[in-house]
């Protein structure tokens, strides 16, 4: 009989990464799908001490120490939500809620030449956005401004321009306006860096048997730039570095088949 060859496993990975959030006691909260991610690579670097005799001029290898190991894994993902801008910038979220009370005499500073964002301080960054019924005063209210002439208004960002050679000097002046009522998540970021995380591969590969992949204890950050303008005709990436620890009562990685 001939012998028989091994038959190699050529494989075109692809599949779903998921994490599994870590929350302030330390337990698992459930598996969130990241998203589309084009590219997750585990890399492996290990310390290693070698010893040459000095017994001879060649000085061959007579033996080698291992030591420390570091396991760690670059994600790639194109998947822009609020979650995943939310990991990227280690931000909290909040959800805001702009009501539809018409707002009379905000009293601001002006230039003209210059735009400002209704119903911005420092509570509320954004301002109100969505607006109707504008105008625009006098500090004492006497003298209503035209639009057009002194001021011209954007309504879907909630922006008002003080028009150069208007009616409108450098000064106070009062904007009335009324909100459309909505909500909107909000970022912030904070004084995290990373957040902690089982993270779960499930293989769904173009070319070769599909193994999963589980790291139960994973410390995941940024890292590289996220582009927010740019002439490149190219979908926006962010990339997240893991470093993939080893828990107390586990091991670092577990790569499992499927059962047949």
């Amino acid at each position: 009989m001939p012998i028989i060859h091994t038959t190699s496993q050529l494989v075109s990975p692809a599949g779903r990464i998921s994490l599994d959030p870590y929350d302030a006691q330390g337990l698992l909260t459930g598996q969130i799908e990241f998203g589309h991610v084009p590219s997750a690579t585990v890399s492996i670097e290990q310390d290693k001490n070698e010893e040459y005799s000095g017994e001879s001029a060649s000085r061959e290898l007579i033996g080698t120490l291992y030591g420390r190991i570091n396991r760690t894994m670059q994600i790639v993902c194109r998947n822009l939500s609020m979650d995943n801008y939310k990991r990227f910038l280690s931000a909290t979220g909040s959800v805001k809620v702009q009501t539809a009370t018409p707002v009379v005499d905000e009293l601001r500073d002006v230039l003209p030449g210059r735009n400002y964002q209704l119903g911005q301080t420092a509570a509320n960054p954004f301002g109100v956005r969505g607006v109707s019924s504008v105008s625009v005063k006098s500090e004492v209210g006497s003298t209503v401004y035209v639009p057009g002439v002194d001021y011209n208004v954007d309504l879907a960002a909630g922006i008002i321009q003080i028009l150069e050679g208007g009616a409108i000097a450098a000064g106070k002046v009062k904007f009335g306006y009324t909100p459309v009522a909505g909500s909107y998540t909000q970022l912030e970021t904070g004084a995290n860096a990373s957040f902690r995380a089982a993270i779960v591969v499930r293989a769904d590969n173009a070319s070769g048997e599909n193994n999963d992949w589980y790291m139960p204890l994973c410390e995941i950050s940024a890292s590289g730039d996220l582009p927010l303008v740019s002439n490149e005709l190219d979908y926006v990436e962010i990339t997240f570095s893991v470093a993939i620890l080893k828990p107390s009562n586990g091991q670092a990685i577990y790569v499992g088949g499927r059962p047949v």
